[in-house]
């Protein structure tokens, strides 16, 4: 499937209620090790659209503590709403410029909680889209997916500070029905650097029951390798994987590793150091470490992000007896 200027607006669909079109962007003030996204999805067949902002960085990591975050709220989709252009109450707006190159956002706080919040940002493409669609093991996200590298330029005004941005950024772009009953664990990331590009989705085969979590390395099934002016799609297989080397006691990513050959027959290697972090349960059924990522690729630094994401029950799980573990080593250490 070629992606066009028309897959910048609504699909034609069935009438399923579960028909999703959604959009994801990023930003970020590395300087300050600050991360955020503008993130929107409409459900046109219900009639409403899920769309806000967020910011974190090392001050806080939940939704309650981090620099920014509304998100979450369901809106009514207005009959003359189209993907990218739509205003809704939380005080968003979302502007196409121009498809596949320009789109513009703005925030104002619109309660006596946020009223000092202002965001005003334009994503603007450097690359044409790469085209992921959908594979094996993400079927029940949806049909068609792409990835765009970009710039985010523009600023965030939060607690009586501006905060410039001017970054590198990534969008994607999914939509078809959405019904998620057996998502797996894995982890998307991504990184961008002067002569080198990347982004990976993987997912683990291993049953929640029988994964040990630590010490895994998971299967990529979707990504892209940009090098010397050329994308190669990542080849799936035994030796393209993504692997959380090092986590926190809680269970949180330190560092990662992606490995992977593309379809040029190029060999992909970086490792990746956290900066940050989002504690995300953005759906109810998921839960996702979200985080800024400085990566060490081909000879350079690149930034990007590390989205760890769990089904809700085995991140419990697995959380819940990270931290049994340690107390029965404090009781026998004491």
């Amino acid at each position: 499937m070629t992606i066009s200027e028309r897959d910048d607006f609504f699909h034609p669909r069935p009438d399923d209620p579960f028909w999703n079109e959604a959009s994801w962007f990023s930003f970020m003030a590395p300087e300050r090790d600050l991360t955020g996204f503008v993130y929107l999805y409409h459900r046109p067949n219900i009639g409403y659209t899920v769309a806000g902002v967020a910011a974190w960085d090392p001050s806080g990591s939940e939704n309650y503590d981090c620099v920014l975050y509304d998100w979450g709220e369901a809106y009514a989709l207005e009959p003359e709403a189209e993907m990218f252009s739509f205003e809704l109450e939380n005080g968003l707006t979302v502007e196409l410029v121009e498809p596949l190159k320009q789109y513009h956002f703005t925030y104002k706080g619109r309660n006596r909680f946020n009223s000092d919040v202002d965001l005003d940002l334009t994503f603007t493409a450097s690359r044409e889209p790469h085209n992921a669609g959908m594979p094996g093991g993400l079927e029940e996200w949806g049909k068609g997916h792409y990835d765009q590298l970009g710039r985010m330029a523009g600023h965030l005004s939060v607690d009586g500070e501006t905060i410039p941005i001017d970054c590198v950024a990534q969008r994607d772009r999914s939509w078809g029905v959405r019904n998620i009953v057996n998502n797996p664990r894995g982890q998307m990331i991504w990184g961008v650097g002067e002569r080198s590009s990347f982004h990976a989705l993987a997912v683990s085969k291993l049953p929640p029951g029988e994964d040990p979590v630590i010490g895994t390395s998971e299967s990529i099934i979707i990504g892209y390798y940009l090098k010397d002016g050329q994308y190669g799609d990542l080849t799936p297989g035994p030796d393209s994987t993504i692997a959380v080397t090092e986590r926190d006691a809680t269970g949180r990513p330190i560092t990662y590793r992606v490995e992977a050959t593309d379809s040029l027959g190029r060999r992909l290697e970086a490792t990746g150091r956290v900066r940050n972090m989002l504690n995300w349960q953005g759906y109810s059924w998921l839960m996702t470490f979200w985080s800024l990522v400085e990566w060490s690729l081909d000879g350079e630094t690149a930034l990007g992000e590390g989205q760890d994401y769990w089904p809700l029950h085995q991140s419990r799980t697995f959380m819940r007896a990270q931290r049994a573990a340690q107390r029965e080593f404090s009781t026998q250490s004491s």
